[in-house]
């Protein structure tokens, strides 16, 4: 080891060559996994403020609401798991991705009611199609990484997503002040999110496919189901 560091001097550091390498998977990674950070937050922290700063809804309302939202999200993660392990984990992020730009709207137009049901029911269904792609989300971003630097490569794509989600609320509180107040912009927000999911799992779906189809028929190996 000490003569092949004299011979051929240090090896780069697996960050700088998952950069180096990889820069283009990590932007595809971040917008696979940025609806499991950023999309919560937004139905989570923001929402919270939403519907008591804009809509006069009672504090203790939206925060059941993110509790009912909480378990309705542990039952997706349980089913969209299993269902990853059958149609595959891609495919079924890109499905929640567009699962979540369906209900964007909808789920804010029922907070925007106000009446405690609606308002239960709306954050659980936002919540709840989150809650699709990010069940089998880590898969698919290790998945598009060589093993080489696949642990730095898969830790900056969610770091660097974490960073992006930061701003959610941020700018969707920006967003409905700039609408007076209508939710319009924040579900709009949301639904760019879901399309970055749906965008990110789709292209990475397309790279391992074409990754396997390039690998020698020896290196293949076939399960039998």
């Amino acid at each position: 080891m000490l003569a092949d560091a004299e011979k051929n001097g240090p090896k780069p550091a697996p960050l700088i060559e998952a950069f180096r390498r990889t820069w283009g998977r990590m932007i595809i990674g971040i917008g696979a996994a940025l609806p499991g950070v950023g999309g919560f937050f937004l139905m989570t922290t923001f929402i919270i403020s939403y519907g008591t700063d804009e809509l006069g809804i009672d504090k203790s309302v939206m925060l059941n609401a993110t509790v009912i939202g909480s378990v309705v999200e542990i039952v997706v993660l349980v089913v969209a798991g299993r269902i990853a392990d059958r149609i595959g984990a891609w495919t079924v992020c890109a499905i929640g991705g567009l699962v979540t730009m369906a209900v964007a709207f909808p789920a804010f137009w029922l907070v925007d009611t106000g009446k405690p049901a609606l308002v239960y029911l709306g954050v659980g269904l936002g919540i709840g199609a989150l809650s699709i792609p990010y069940a089998p989300i880590g898969a698919v971003v290790s998945g598009m990484f060589p093993e080489a630097f696949r642990y730095s490569a898969v830790a900056m794509s969610y770091n660097l997503a974490g960073v992006v989600a930061g701003f959610v609320p941020l700018l969707a509180t920006s967003l409905t002040g700039a609408a007076n107040g209508a939710s319009w912009g924040a579900a709009l927000l949301l639904m760019v999110i879901a399309a970055c999911t749906a965008a990110g799992s789709f292209a990475s779906g397309s790279l391992m496919r074409r990754e396997r189809a390039a690998r020698p028929a020896g290196d293949r190996v076939e399960v039998a189901v």
